[in-house]
């Protein structure tokens, strides 16, 4: 999803009416894109909350509404899905669809402001040929790029919610992996020999893929591990890519076939194994090859960057909860926020 900035907050004093420059700068941006694009524009009503919102589907109705987009599927107002109460949701209005021309500046504007008023402040708009979707937010944006994020709640900084845990790691700060050392369990012998286990004379269907690959990079399944070239190495390992190379295979009653196609590679091999195995053994086995590190998208922190960028006195929440007991007191005691704050906080 992008994220774009609009420049002025929804008003408080004025209730649900919104600034002009505000709602033109979100027809600005729809109005860049290329003419003839398909766009819908959308109010975010619910997102990721748990219940059967039968009376959002009423209230919706009710306004004159006649399509919503349901857990990702465009449905017909009058017919909604039957949701699972224990479950979460997400539901989007439909507030309009659209071609990208010049002439509808003024549609857009006020499909925006229906949006706006609907979601509280925000508003989707999706490429109905690519899916891509853009979040527009009439608060919670930066003024100098074109980045804003949602409401702030208490999920958004919760690495145990879907709605603020790191989408690379799914919240958990680290990232498994399968470790060439590892998986390379002595680099001094051959791939015949055993370097990589598995893949050796003993496993008959693999060590023929190693052949096949040895004749056509033209290396000997003999040479030592840490003897092969580096770009041998690294084809073992990961893969020919999409360069497809000659196989034959020999079954152990003496028939053949033959197949042309690119090397998969020990690694990925692996990986596919280990997320589609069913069997407990299969995946006990390969775990052994496994190892961690930290989450190459939130370096541990568990968020979002969108919760790793709000700060209070300076401090993002995964800072803070990395403190000491000690280290965090001295923090909390120093810090001085103004006004109801202060009131507020001290609860």
């Amino acid at each position: 999803m992008l994220y774009a900035r609009v420049g002025a907050p929804h008003c408080p004093t004025h209730g649900n009416k919104l600034d002009a420059q505000t709602i033109s700068q979100m027809v600005d941006h729809v109005l860049a894109e290329p003419t003839d694009t398909k766009l819908a524009i959308l109010a975010p009503i619910i997102a990721e909350r748990k219940g059967e919102h039968a009376d959002v589907f009423m209230t919706l109705r009710a306004k004159g509404f006649t399509r919503l987009r349901v857990n990702g599927k465009m449905v017909e107002v009058d017919m909604p899905p039957k949701l699972a109460k224990t479950h979460k949701h997400s539901i989007d209005v439909v507030v309009d669809r659209v071609k990208v021309r010049p002439e509808i500046k003024q549609r857009l504007a006020e499909s925006f402001e229906t949006a706006c008023r609907e979601s509280g402040g925000r508003a989707l708009v999706v490429n109905l040929d690519t899916s891509a979707e853009r979040l527009f937010s009439t608060k919670f944006a930066c003024p100098i790029c074109d980045f804003s994020i949602a409401e702030m709640e208490p999920r958004l900084f919760s690495f145990n919610s879907p709605v603020g845990a790191c989408a690379t790691c799914d919240g958990l700060g680290v990232m498994e992996y399968f470790d060439e050392s590892r998986v390379v369990v002595n680099p001094h012998i051959s791939l015949a020999a055993g370097a990589v286990k598995g893949w050796d004379k003993r496993n008959h269907y693999y060590f023929q893929l190693i052949q096949a690959l040895a004749a056509h990079y033209t290396f000997d399944v003999e040479t030592p591990w840490e003897k092969l070239a580096p770009k041998v190495r690294k084809v073992v390992l990961y893969g020919s890519g999409d360069e497809a190379m000659n196989f034959t295979y020999l079954t152990e009653k003496g028939s053949s076939y033959k197949k042309s196609s690119p090397f998969e590679g020990v690694i990925p091999n692996m990986e596919r194994r280990y997320r589609e195995t069913e069997s407990s053994m299969v995946r006990e086995e390969l775990s052994k090859f496994l190892h961690t590190k930290l989450c190459t998208g939130c370096a541990g922190a568990r968020i979002k960057p969108e919760a790793r960028h709000v700060t209070v006195a300076d401090k993002p929440i995964h800072d803070v909860s990395g403190f000491s007991l000690a280290e965090a007191a001295a923090w909390f005691a120093q810090i001085k926020l103004p006004g109801n704050a202060a009131q507020i906080a001290e609860k």
